[in-house]
């Protein structure tokens, strides 16, 4: 698995699963920017006869299509969910200098879960995944994951094979 460059491991961790949002929750988004992206192609003949300001109407449309473009692609290309042998990471990118990450090893998750709801997340088998953690520390959730069964089984499955460590409450 390739580790994506902004996040780092620990010495001799090793990345099993590398997980993206499901697209498609996104299809009528993405859709609609493709749209909105290729429109300006079909109107260059009639927007170029108008003239310089037609020639400018085409640019900044086509320019605003491929920025939200570019900008949907970065933020869900940046939004990655690892399991590795020590923890898991959950890394959201929120905006271009926005992002929140979350990181636990396998001792400090109490519960592993995940729910499917709907048609379309039933036939496409994507869902939502959430990790209890113990204590105060912040619950993590990844929505729209392919197959959050077998993500639930592999974190249970690092979940007993990792050593825990005794609480000063126990």
């Amino acid at each position: 698995m390739d580790v994506p460059k902004y996040i780092e491991l620990k010495p001799r961790e090793e990345v099993q699963e590398v997980v993206h949002t499901s697209l498609i929750p996104r299809f009528w988004k993405l859709a609609l920017l493709i749209i909105w992206t290729i429109l300006p192609f079909f109107l260059a003949f009639p927007l170029w006869r108008e003239g310089s300001w037609g020639v400018g109407v085409f640019c900044v449309w086509l320019l605003s299509g491929l920025i939200v473009l570019g900008r949907t692609y970065f933020m869900w290309a940046r939004t990655v969910f690892l399991i590795t042998d020590k923890r898991v990471i959950d890394h959201d990118q929120k905006g271009f200098f926005y992002r929140v990450v979350t990181e636990a090893r396998y001792d400090q998750i109490d519960e592993v879960s995940y729910y499917v709801k709907g048609i379309v997340p039933t036939l496409f088998r994507f869902g939502t995944l959430s990790l209890q953690l113990r204590g105060a520390s912040a619950d993590i959730q990844v929505d729209h994951v392919s197959h959050p069964d077998r993500l639930t089984n592999l974190i249970n499955d690092f979940r007993s094979t990792s050593p825990t460590i005794p609480h000063a409450d126990s």
